[in-house]
């Protein structure tokens, strides 16, 4: 069961679904706009090899592939970030209240750096596009850790999001 419930190990799982869930979002909206990996592609040229102008018509697919790899790399980290938090949250009530806080900071940090870096990349992706896809990425993680952890939820039963425990 400890290693089950590893912070690194089942993090890193909890990020690879999360990952996985934003990419497959914008894979299929690029499928439908008839420019499969151009999301990708377009980040990649801008946020890790500075391109001011990307090109918007044709796939760089070094910059789509390295940007993919950052892309889980990133989500890896999330996923043991939160699976530290479920993990402290099972514990102390305030911490489970923490949540949804945490979740809109990060949804404010990362459109935040696509503006800043590159009004391309806003137009790209406007911010709808990016909280639907980070809602879905979060649902499908938040499943995946509230399955995995019964005394998480027993918790939450028992003391939810931020409610004082009785220290009798």
């Amino acid at each position: 069961m400890a290693d089950r419930h590893s912070a690194w190990g089942e993090g890193t799982d909890v990020g690879l679904i999360g990952g996985t869930a934003v990419a497959g979002f914008f894979l299929i909206r690029d499928l439908l706009a008839g420019q499969p990996m151009l999301t990708p592609s377009i980040l990649g040229q801008v946020l890790l090899f500075g391109r001011a102008e990307p090109d918007l018509v044709n796939i760089d697919l070094g910059a789509a592939l390295l940007y993919t790899v950052v892309h889980f790399a990133v989500f890896a980290l999330i996923g043991v970030f939160l699976t530290k938090m479920v993990h402290t949250a099972t514990g102390n009530s305030v911490v489970r209240f923490a949540f949804l806080p945490v979740f809109l900071a990060f949804e404010v940090f990362f459109y935040g750096v696509i503006v800043a870096i590159n009004q391309r990349t806003a137009d790209l992706l406007p911010f709808w596009w990016v909280l639907l896809a980070n809602t879905i990425a979060a649902a499908s993680m938040g499943y995946y850790l509230w399955r995995t952890h019964p005394a998480f939820r027993e918790a939450m039963a028992h003391t939810p999001l931020g409610v004082a425990e009785d220290r009798e």
